[in-house]
């Protein structure tokens, strides 16, 4: 890819139809946009990024004002996104079409099961993946004044600029890792809870929203009153409020963009100066100051309905796990993932809402030995404080102590 920004705004209808017909016969793009939310129901968006092997555009969405041939490609399942950190952008396409494309490739999430952190900011990836430094500067533009400047067009476009780069990087990584097939199921699942959002959010975001009683909320408001449920999705909010706009998953670090796919809004990520310092693999450092923490947690954790006994021994052998296998802690589960696990276990496993740490490649990490060390087959012991997995988890022979040398 080119190192200038390549070609001015795509500002025109018939500029449009040619740069579409260009990425279906690509087959995949890189996809990112800028928009502006603070005061307004929905988002208003002002510019769309794209790039291919050959080529790298900013699409005005101010100017061209039907883009429904670019979402038609966008949402073709014979096309495939390359995205990083796709909760907003994908919210967009939402808003726009209905729905989410079909084909994401959301580097993010593929660097987490690469063993890179997770949730880790673009300019931390390209630098970590590919030794690449994009500079900043623009953080505070305005993307609805007219015209941009050059480097509002460069620092834009930069979010597209490496994308395909990082995905071929990463495709080839978890191929040697054998987890493509958990990235192809992290980004189902994260499109599918994508999809599945956004018209709850649209409600929630209603003026006067606390004032409705539960009856009002569920769309059978007494006289005189309005309802939400049902009505949200056409109706303007009366008094939008004025909000300070989030922080850009794409320039820095993303805990709250998005949930993990089967309930990424628990994940409490490390802040963004700690994703400063991480490379290939350095997300285990917090999951090794964790195992430090917990010593004498050699025992069976006790079980109960609802119990959340055993937690800390737990969370202490799944830090393990993932430094075992390196996979960023911060995409496998958190704190209620592992209430969830737990209470499940005490209620005697019930196959009919398992949770989410016993399914797929969750359960290959640490979701089995989690089950172990709940039910008393597998113990942990502090075999070195100092060191980066100072916690050895060991089987429990038949009289409750270690095996004996024999077995």
């Amino acid at each position: 890819m080119a190192d200038s920004p390549g070609e001015p705004l795509i500002a025109s209808a018939s500029d449009l139809e040619e740069l579409v017909a260009h990425l279906r016969a690509s087959g995949e793009f890189a996809f990112d946009t800028e928009f502006v939310s603070e005061e307004t129901f929905e988002p208003v968006l002002c510019l769309i990024q794209v790039a291919t092997r050959e080529r790298i555009a900013a699409i005005d969405a101010l100017a061209v004002r039907d883009l429904s041939s670019f979402w038609a490609v966008v949402n073709d399942p014979d096309v495939e996104v390359i995205m990083h950190a796709a909760s907003e952008d994908l919210r967009i396409c939402r808003f726009q079409t209905g729905t989410v494309p079909r084909r994401v490739y959301d580097v993010q999430i593929a660097a987490g099961l690469a063993g890179f952190g997770y949730p880790l900011s673009l300019g931390n990836l390209m630098a970590q993946a590919l030794r690449i430094t994009v500079a900043g500067g623009e953080t505070r533009t305005d993307w609805r004044r007219r015209p941009l400047s050059p480097p509002q067009l460069r620092y834009a476009l930069d979010d597209v600029r490496y994308l395909l780069d990082l995905a071929d990087l990463l495709k080839v990584q978890l191929a040697e890792l054998d987890r493509a097939s958990w990235a192809e199921s992290e980004f189902a699942q994260f499109v599918a809870a994508i999809q599945n959002r956004v018209e709850e959010e649209r409600w929630r975001k209603l003026s006067g929203l606390h004032q409705l009683s539960r009856r009002g909320l569920e769309g059978r408001p007494p006289p005189g009153r309005v309802a939400v449920r049902g009505g949200a999705a056409d109706e303007p909010a009366a008094a939008p409020a004025l909000a300070r706009r989030p922080s850009r998953g794409d320039r820095q670090a993303t805990a709250g963009d998005a949930p993990r796919p089967g309930g990424a809004a628990r994940l409490q990520p490390p802040s963004p100066a700690r994703q400063e310092r991480r490379g290939p693999g350095g997300d285990h450092l917090g999951a090794s100051r964790s195992l430090r923490r917990v010593a004498g947690a050699a025992r069976p954790a006790r079980r109960g309905p609802g119990s959340d006994h055993g937690r800390e021994p737990a969370a202490a052998a799944m830090a393990q796990c993932c430094v075992q296998h390196r996979v960023a802690p911060g995409l496998v589960g958190a704190s209620n993932d592992l209430k969830s696990l737990i209470r499940w276990h005490g209620q005697g496993r019930p196959e009919d809402h398992r949770p989410e740490l016993t399914r797929g490649w969750r359960r290959d990490v640490c979701g089995a030995t989690l089950l172990d060390v709940l039910s008393g087959r597998i113990a942990l012991r502090v075999v070195d404080p100092l060191s980066d997995v100072p916690v050895a988890l060991e089987p429990i022979g038949p009289a409750g102590g270690r095996p004996s040398t024999n077995e």
